[in-house]
């Protein structure tokens, strides 16, 4: 009985890696095998080790040495796949900055245009200097108020706003979400992280996973899905 519903058990769990496995980034494919694998082998040598003595150690590496080397190819076809797609980077281009979205690792940076902090990066700013820098860009540039509350949003959180009002800010809450201008073919390849030769697979690849990315549930905005969307709507029309 007992083993019966261990089987049950590990039948459930391996569905679920499945489909974990099937969606994963290939860094965290990585990481899961390097220790899930050295728990799996220590927990299964210290089993068969307490068990049996250490005459049958030698089962425990005719068992375990198959798993291993599955999990080593594994672990090499994953950072294989992330050295062939890895390094691309959407951005999107307003007054104030040239914002980059990491499709790798999720983390968004950009280079300011304008303003006393041109030249810098918004990583380089202390949470006031982003705020006063938001609040000149709504006085002069609402697409660039728009990506600066993004990246607000996906560094900071919702807290934010609240510093900001706090601190006797302006209210953020209601922010407008439409652009300045429409979007030209180049500035969607851009926002998609794509060339300009991309085909209609590599388009609808590159939109799901920026909107799974970056969606609003999940941390983003809806400016940046809403710009996602649009790029690719753009470049898909006939």
């Amino acid at each position: 009985m007992g083993y019966l519903v261990l089987g049950i058990i590990l039948l459930v769990a391996s569905v679920f890696f499945l489909k974990w496995y099937a969606n994963a980034p290939p860094q965290s494919i990585i990481r899961v095998l390097k220790w899930g694998g050295i728990t799996l082998a220590v927990i299964g040598g210290m089993l068969f080790l307490l068990r049996g003595g250490a005459q049958f150690s030698w089962i425990a590496g005719a068992f375990l040495l198959p798993w291993l080397m599955r999990a080593w190819g594994m672990r090499n076809f994953a950072r294989a796949s992330r050295s062939r797609a890895g390094g691309q980077k959407s951005t999107v281009r307003t007054r104030f900055v040239l914002m980059e979205l990491d499709h790798d690792t999720g983390e968004m940076d950009g280079d300011i245009l304008k303003g006393q902090y041109v030249g810098r990066r918004l990583s380089d700013l202390d949470f006031e200097s982003l705020i006063d820098l938001l609040n000149v860009a709504k006085s002069e540039d609402e697409q660039s108020a728009q990506v600066l509350e993004s990246y607000l949003d996906r560094m900071h959180s919702d807290e934010w706003r609240k510093r900001a009002n706090s601190s006797g800010g302006a209210t953020y809450e209601q922010a407008a979400r439409t652009s300045s201008g429409r979007m030209s073919r180049e500035e969607a390849f851009e926002v998609l992280g794509l060339g300009d030769h991309a085909s209609e697979e590599e388009i609808k690849a590159a939109h799901r996973r920026l909107i799974r990315e970056y969606h609003p549930d999940r941390g983003g905005s809806d400016y940046l899905a809403a710009k996602i969307n649009e790029a690719k709507d753009l470049l898909l029309k006939d």
